[in-house]
């Protein structure tokens, strides 16, 4: 059924005198399995607009429908419970979130939270941990004994074991090394294969050119563009005046143009490159 916003606003300590507003009338759509990249400065509105997906915000105005789940500014705790075991939202630095005595006791807390017995809640972490490569050698040690990458992976094993069908990543692999980082954007691509809707929220705009298949661009609480990844990145300046970046290939093909050579698209991809490469030396 896939996720709607429907002229969705939403504002900071209403009614008070630090009330702000963070989302103007947003509208749009994402399809059921899909991959979706948000993008935007800081400030834009974009984490604001991912913690509307699982209730962790309520709409001022407008209402947001996530698999026939409606949430508004009159949504009932109870349906917004349910939302949240069909959404599983990973923050920045997931990491923080961890707070059990063992690892296996901290992926298991989900599952527990919303019925399972322990048994059931220990069979789904153990399952869920060795997704995210973690050892069973490991399964008994303090999640803070381990190290920043596998802090991660735990935490987001944490909310695999809800068993969402909606998978919303905001800056998911912020302080990872260049292999961690890789290691983690793998294994969001394998869940999206498995059928798992992704929704990502990121500024590096390599991740968004190989991963996602839509893409909406936030400025100032506002949708103000979105489209297909190789439709977003030939829109060289406009990008370039909301200072948000291009791949790294694109702005290198982007030189390569102004230096005479010819393309008709600008390649988004490496592989996209090379095909390009191909025909212009043929």
């Amino acid at each position: 059924m896939g996720i709607t916003l429907r002229g969705v606003n939403y504002t900071y300590q209403e009614g008070t005198p630090f009330e702000g507003r963070a989302l103007f009338n947003i509208d749009l759509g994402i399809l059921d399995g899909s991959y979706t990249a948000v993008i935007g400065h800081t400030g834009s509105g974009k984490s604001t607009m991912m913690q509307l997906l699982n209730g962790l915000n309520i709409p001022t105005k407008g209402d947001v429908q996530v698999n026939g789940v409606t949430i508004s500014a009159k949504s009932k705790p109870k349906s917004i419970k349910q939302l949240r075991q069909q959404v599983g939202l990973v923050f920045q630095f997931p990491e923080s979130q961890l707070f059990e005595e063992t690892v296996l006791k901290d992926v298991a807390f989900g599952p527990k939270n919303f019925g399972k017995t322990t048994e059931e809640a220990e069979s789904i972490a153990r399952e869920k941990l060795a997704l995210v490569g973690i050892s069973d050698d490991l399964f008994e040690k303090n999640p803070f004994e381990l190290s920043g990458g596998q802090m991660r992976r735990v935490a987001i094993a944490g909310i695999l074991a809800m068993e969402p069908t909606v998978l919303v990543l905001d800056e998911p692999t912020a302080g990872l090394d260049p292999k961690g980082r890789r290691d983690l954007m793998a294994l969001f691509s394998q869940l999206h294969a498995s059928g798992m809707t992704i929704v990502l929220v990121t500024h590096l705009m390599d991740d968004v050119a190989n991963y996602a298949e839509q893409v909406y661009v936030l400025e100032a609480g506002r949708l103000v563009l979105s489209g297909s990844p190789q439709e977003i990145f030939q829109k060289v300046d406009l990008l370039t005046e909301k200072q948000l970046g291009l791949p790294k290939i694109t702005a290198f093909a982007q030189r390569l143009r102004e230096r005479g050579v010819a393309m008709d698209r600008l390649p988004i991809t490496i592989d996209e490159f090379k095909e390009v490469m191909r025909s212009w030396t043929n």
